[in-house]
């Protein structure tokens, strides 16, 4: 089978990418720049990747003629300022949309795309936390006419955060091991917001069932699951078990910074999750550093 992702320089798509070049996928990536991070390029020596823009793409769907394609690409803000708008909907809305066109061009149906929890706040079938969430609902939008109107098939995989080796995002459990290494000290907020996170391997897994479940699907299906290991924490709980499995104590400053404007306390508990799937990998085991 022949699988394009987008996002593939990502660090979602790049374990995604490998994965399934490991199982004997025919596995290419889209990219709009040549790679500039050795260590990210490295990684994706085995994965054929090609440069487009929007003047191409038609074109470059032509001469790959995947069976699936896996969206992965977006622009994550937490927060946005004007400036940031035009580029926000670009990458999360126009892009997409045109990826969608270039498959329908060439005949290519099939679609495994990536959303958020974020776009459930609060546990509301639609509840957007920030405008990147907003803008990833507009393009789940856009999906329900291509399947409806153009015979396409998709599922969609709602994430929530994640993480797992090699991780260079700079986010939680990186900076963790970053104060781990460092002993530096950190201000924090009052840590008790609920973390629901899942080790990349895991999540690599639920996307292997999504391609299972869209080999048959019949044109016009659409279904939207989630990606949750029910192993939810708060803040500080987490950093515990994190100090408990690597045998360290950190310099957080609790409270000292404010929770951010809609801070998602409890994530969502409204998504069903992808039929087969279960976390594998324990908190304990994927938090100890030296399984990373």
């Amino acid at each position: 089978m022949r699988i394009l992702i987008t996002g593939i320089s990502g660090y979602v798509g790049s374990h995604l990418a490998n994965c399934l070049f490991s199982r004997g996928y025919t596995v290419f990536g889209l990219i709009r720049r040549e790679i500039q991070d050795p260590a990210v390029s490295g990684f994706l020596s085995d994965i054929k990747l090609f440069s487009f823009n929007n003047d191409n793409l038609v074109s470059v769907i032509s001469e790959i003629k995947p069976d699936v394609v896996i969206h992965l690409a977006s622009l994550y803000l937490a927060s946005h300022d004007y400036s940031q708008i035009s580029e926000l909907v670009r990458s999360n809305v126009e892009f997409p949309c045109k990826l969608l066109e270039a498959m329908e061009v060439n005949g290519v149906k099939k679609l495994i795309n990536t959303g958020t929890s974020w776009q459930h706040y609060n546990s509301e079938s639609y509840e957007p936390v920030n405008l990147y969430a907003a803008t990833k609902q507009a393009f789940d939008d856009i999906v329900k006419y291509y399947t409806s109107a153009k015979g396409f098939s998709c599922i969609t995989l709602k994430l929530f955060d994640t993480y797992g080796p090699n991780d260079q995002r700079g986010k939680l459990i990186s900076l963790l091991d970053k104060l781990a290494e460092t002993g530096d000290t950190l201000s924090m907020s009052a840590g008790e917001q609920y973390i629901e996170i899942s080790h990349i391997s895991d999540v690599c897994a639920a996307y292997f069932h999504a391609l299972d479940m869209l080999k048959n699907a019949k044109a016009g299906y659409n279904e939207h699951f989630g990606v949750d290991s029910n192993s939810r924490l708060k803040l500080r709980e987490l950093v515990t078990v994190y100090e408990n499995t690597n045998g360290v104590k950190l310099n957080i400053k609790w409270g000292e910074r404010a929770y951010r404007e809609r801070e998602v306390m409890q994530p969502c508990q409204n998504l069903k999750n992808i039929p087969g799937w279960n976390a594998g990998v324990s908190l304990q085991h994927g938090l100890k550093k030296e399984n990373r």
